[in-house]
């Protein structure tokens, strides 16, 4: 059985509840075994690393019956893009939908990841924790029954470029690799030149000039060496974590015996209150290990942090709002519903935006 999952470590094991009867029968009385792989973005990122304490808890409580073995999208060809209909077709058994790999055929999973809007990481949660059931819907309609188990959480993304980024005019042409619409959206109205590209074929094209930079977390960044082949760190962009889904296929989640479903959850839920806590910490681990490996960090001024707010206001949500189907779509409901008083920014009937304050 293959079982799959998007991008994406530290942390303790602590958090697991103790194998036995967790409802639904015993383990004891279960004889069949269950074998998947989990294949992340790349076995270098912190979050994918950091599953591997979920995947210990099930296999200690299931006394070895749910064996959990991690790959990654690089092994096996995989880009994440189709997340969502390999998921509903049964290809794959386990994924982690990434909202920038699936928001360009679904806008809707973009909505608690428009990067521009938010101010600061608390309020990039505020919104996650506003919309975590509405998401878990969304997946398990648009996947047609798929079961959500966990979030993962990445940490804030940074420029990594050959050349500092000190004031607006030194964006203007810099070719950057992006992983998402909202992304590009944002790098775009800041003059930058978009690329969409792997995120495994990165180092090669800044190494070749291809690209001038790239977006990533500082860690992730890191563990491609990135750090060789640019010189200038600069963020990080406000509120730029990001949420996935491990999400179960839905013919797959229903194979398993309840007491296997109640673990799984049950350690989901433990998974994402550390991702959660460590996703905090990997912002100045990843700074620092970049420092060290010879890049020069700067933040961003206050004249740039105000011109990224203006770009998210003026094109970053305009334009997912007219990806999403405009004013009235399942999306833009949502996000005026729930996102927008923690924004500022609210969608008119006519998709323009109107600034209602923070």
């Amino acid at each position: 059985m293959l079982i799959l999952a998007a991008c994406g470590g530290g942390g303790d094991n602590g958090g697991s509840t103790p194998s036995g009867s967790s409802g639904g029968g015993s383990v004891a009385d279960i004889d069949q075994t269950f074998t998947f792989q989990y294949v992340c973005v790349n076995r270098t990122l912190l979050p994918c690393q950091l599953v591997q304490q979920f995947i210990d808890a099930v296999d200690e409580r299931t006394d070895g019956k749910v064996e959990i073995q991690i790959s990654s999208y690089p092994e096996l060809g995989i880009s994440g893009f189709d997340m969502i209909r390999l998921l509903e077709d049964g290809s794959v058994g386990l994924g982690e939908i990434y909202s920038g790999f699936v928001g360009g055929e679904y806008p809707v999973f973009d909505v608690g990841n428009l990067w521009g809007l938010f101010t600061s990481t608390e309020q990039y949660y505020e919104a996650v924790d506003a919309l975590n059931d509405d998401m878990k819907r969304v997946v398990t309609e648009k996947t047609q029954g798929g079961k959500v188990v966990a979030f993962n959480f990445y940490p804030s993304n940074f420029f990594f470029t050959k050349q500092p980024l000190e004031a607006l005019k030194d964006f203007e042409g810099v070719r950057t690799r992006s992983h998402s619409n909202v992304l590009s959206d944002l790098v775009n109205e800041l003059g930058g030149d978009a690329q969409t590209m792997a995120f495994a074929e990165v180092y090669t094209a800044l190494e070749r000039g291809i690209l001038d930079g790239a977006v990533t977390c500082s860690t992730c960044g890191f563990g491609q060496k990135w750090n060789e082949v640019t010189d200038y760190l600069t963020g990080p962009i406000p509120g730029s974590f990001a949420q996935t889904f491990i999400t179960f296929n839905s013919k797959e989640w229903e194979s398993m015996p309840p007491i296997f479903q109640q673990i799984i959850t049950e350690e989901g839920a433990n998974h994402t209150a550390r991702a959660r806590t460590e996703a905090a910490k990997w912002d100045t681990q990843g700074v620092g290990q970049l420092v060290e490996g010879g890049m020069k960090y700067s933040e961003f001024t206050q004249e740039m942090l105000d011109v990224i707010g203006s770009a998210g206001e003026k094109a970053v949500l305009p334009r997912w709002v007219g990806r999403a189907g405009g004013y009235g779509s399942e999306g833009v409901d949502l996000y005026n519903e729930k996102i927008a008083a923690i924004t500022g920014l609210r969608v008119n009937p006519d998709n323009t935006v109107t600034n209602i304050g923070r």
